[in-house]
């Protein structure tokens, strides 16, 4: 799996954790980006600080927005053309609420009080993409 790729599977993982609090649903979610992206295991087993490094990347992409460009290949009559089509991803209140109660949690809680030291936020994605 090369690192465009790594960084794009991650980014799927963490948009899959994210994109609800229910832990059934959010198992399965992982579960069919895990299916989808060969290799995916390998780096998790292989490489956790790059994979931590990434996951917090794949955060910030997702809380900032992000573009993707999407390579479309079709076949008409024998005549293959290639389409390159760029989307805009726009930027997740979730990333962006998870991402600032763990890197601030004094400033920074769900509640709009101040929230718990944040610890182990990061290690919850980890451990969930690694088991979903």
């Amino acid at each position: 799996m090369n690192n465009s790729t790594s960084a794009s599977a991650v980014q799927q993982l963490v948009e899959a954790f994210l994109s609800t609090d229910n832990p059934t649903k959010r198992a399965k979610r992982i579960a069919e980006v895990k299916s989808r992206c060969d290799g995916i295991a390998a780096m998790f087993a292989d490489n956790s600080e790059l994979l931590a490094a990434e996951v917090e990347q794949a955060l910030i992409r997702a809380a900032t927005g992000y573009t993707v460009t999407e390579k479309k290949v079709r076949i008409v009559k024998g005549v293959k053309t290639v389409e390159l089509v760029e989307k805009h991803i726009p930027p997740s209140n979730a990333a962006m609420e998870f991402y600032l109660i763990n890197k601030k949690p004094g400033e920074y809680s769900r509640t709009g009080g101040v929230s718990g030291d944040g610890e182990g936020k990061i290690e919850e994605i980890l451990e969930a993409l690694k088991n979903g």
